[in-house]
């Protein structure tokens, strides 16, 4: 499988943003399956509304099971591994 440097900067803006969303839900103290909902909002968020601004229907995280798979693993490993 070859990736594309778009793809690969896609990759790692979700991943950024669902290790950020998950710090943010922690600091605030919310259980594991509120700190997955806040990584997939702040994850996806902005190009969900990007999609759908330009028409581009269905969205491009529900035409990839990937990006859902990927945000999940982030957001587990980022709960198992912050910092104390």
């Amino acid at each position: 499988m070859q990736v594309s440097t778009m793809d690969a900067i896609e990759i790692l803006g979700t991943i950024s943003f669902a290790i950020s969303g998950s710090f943010a839900a922690m600091q605030r103290r919310l259980d594991p399956f509120g700190v997955l909902i806040i990584a997939f909002v702040t994850s996806i968020g902005g190009g969900t509304v990007r999609d759908l601004l330009l028409g581009d229907t269905p969205v491009a995280w529900m035409r990839d099971v990937n990006y859902c798979l990927l945000i999940l693993l982030t957001s587990i490993a980022t709960i198992f591994l912050k910092p104390t």
